[in-house]
């Protein structure tokens, strides 16, 4: 039998980030799975802090090679992990509390596919940045329709059963967790709403850099999943979540 959940972080050039990553797994109160990082042939200290962790932790396993970019990356690990059920944590993100992953699966039914959850934007220093909800948090089920918005689900806020979980398509180099998603929830898989908390979510990552390449993507993919219907409601919402300044976040709990 593997573990119940199998932690993926994907890295590169993550020293100055990854500590957080790390002391964050570390802390959990709930222990029963795997961390196994895929890493892209790093060349600063990042090896170092893995190996390092990999000593003190155990249950980790890890990979450092060249490769196509994030997503490709992203499939690697997939494709490596041996848990019954997934979540992307990378470098600079990290769980809410140390009781996250207890509270998750203690009290999520045993034949859910999906659980999910909200999320806060953090910075490098891993500090609460007071940064709006770009869309609602969505009234469950949660479907794959939610999603013609953008993501209304932060993707490391998703806990997918291994089995579920889709190959990311690298055409995107930038919004394939958006399309991965979809494709994910239009299989009808069975989803838990945990409502909570659940993710110290990094901001500043790729799509924020690059972020009319983002938007380009984006739009190709809510056309191909959603048709014109998909890319006007986007940009309805984009245009509303101005006018309103943001959503609320799910409250916190302690």
């Amino acid at each position: 039998m593997g573990p119940k959940l199998s932690i993926l972080t994907v890295t590169y050039q993550a020293e100055e980030t990854l500590p957080l990553t790390l002391r964050s797994v570390a802390a959990q109160t709930w222990t029963d799975w795997e961390h196994l990082f895929v890493d892209g042939a790093s060349r600063d200290g990042t090896i170092a802090l893995i190996r390092e962790y990999a000593e003190k932790i155990g249950r980790v396993r890890w990979i450092s090679e060249p490769d196509r970019g994030l997503y490709d990356a992203m499939n690697k690990a997939l494709q490596l992990a041996e848990g019954e059920f997934v979540i992307f944590l990378n470098a600079g993100d990290a769980f809410w509390a140390p009781d996250t992953l207890e509270k998750v699966f203690t009290q999520a039914p045993t034949e859910a596919d999906v659980l999910y959850g909200d999320h806060r934007y953090v910075d490098r220093q891993g500090q609460l940045l007071l940064r709006p909800r770009h869309r609602p948090y969505p009234q469950p089920p949660l479907r794959a329709a939610h999603f013609q918005t953008g993501m209304v689900i932060c993707h490391q806020a998703l806990i997918v059963r291994r089995e579920k979980a889709p190959l990311f398509d690298l055409n995107y180099r930038l919004a394939a967790d958006l399309d991965w998603t979809i494709r994910l929830l239009a299989t009808h898989p069975r989803t838990y709403d945990t409502r909570r908390v659940l993710i110290r979510y990094l901001a500043g990552g790729l799509s924020a850099q690059r972020l009319h390449r983002y938007l380009r993507e984006r739009t190709q993919i809510l056309y191909r999943h959603f048709g014109w219907q998909g890319v006007g409601a986007s940009l309805w919402a984009m245009a509303e979540a101005q006018l309103r300044r943001g959503y609320a976040f799910l409250p916190c709990e302690t």
